[in-house]
């Protein structure tokens, strides 16, 4: 552990400290000086990015995982989505993550009444690449989720087939200028922001761009965007049952 923890943590020349908040930077400075300057240091980097070979599956997948007793089932369905960490490529992808989960948030839930939960979310992990993907998930009851799945599967292909309807687009700029608006408040989303665009080396500027990249968001764009973030020959479908009488 202490060789482990020597060998982390001996060499400052490898950390890329943010720090944010209200305070003066003349007055911070001198404690940063201090407090960091004064941290174990060979001058030089020695960390390296190393690739862990973590690949999402080159294929479709289907599993069913029978656990537990409660009369409820999970479906977590996920597409092979590798977007660039380009500032207007992640802007589309998350516009388009909001307008499926809209859409599927009225048929699933509101319309066929059938589902407690569904989410749709762009998942990576930066600067890992090759294991990303759209997740879409919910909960039903387990004689309905395999009706479930087809659905979502259909309203996936409609909308791809004829792309969304401008209103909902429209909508899924308003909620990212207001989410947008409010985050420049908070200190984590700076240091999320600022952590992001080092790690991927884009210009912290970008931050205070966003709503440059909102106006590019058009039902023709979203359109696009689905048919890259939905593989229909690359996904992974696992749903989790409750335990049958036979299983037990």
């Amino acid at each position: 552990m202490l060789a482990f923890y020597k060998a982390r943590f001996g060499n400052a020349a490898d950390f890329t400290l943010f720090m944010v908040g209200a305070f003066q930077v003349d007055q911070a400075l001198p404690l940063l000086a201090r407090y960091v300057g004064s941290l174990p240091s060979t001058g030089t980097k020695t960390a390296q990015f190393k690739d862990v070979g973590i690949h999402f599956p080159a294929q479709i997948v289907r599993d069913t995982v029978r656990k537990g007793r409660e009369p409820v089932a999970r479906t977590v369905m996920s597409f092979y989505a590798d977007v660039p960490p380009d500032a207007l490529e992640q802007e589309k992808a998350q516009a388009a993550t909001f307008v499926l989960d809209t859409t599927l948030r009225d048929v699933l839930r509101e319309d066929l009444g059938q589902t407690y939960t569904v989410s749709v979310g762009l998942a990576q992990s930066y600067p890992q690449r090759g294991g990303g993907s759209v997740q879409v998930s919910f909960n039903a009851d387990p004689n309905n989720i395999d009706g479930m799945i087809d659905r979502v599967m259909d309203e996936v292909k409609k909308l791809q087939e004829r792309g969304p309807a401008a209103s909902l687009v429209d909508k899924a700029k308003e909620s990212a200028r207001r989410t947008y608006e409010e985050s420049l408040k908070e200190n984590g989303y700076w240091l999320g922001r600022l952590q992001r665009v080092h790690m991927i080396g884009a210009d912290p500027k970008e931050i205070l761009t966003r709503d440059d990249r909102i106006k590019w968001i058009t039902p023709e764009a979203i359109q696009d965007e689905l048919k890259k973030l939905f593989p229909m020959n690359r996904y992974t479908i696992v749903t989790l049952k409750p335990e049958t009488t036979a299983a037990r």
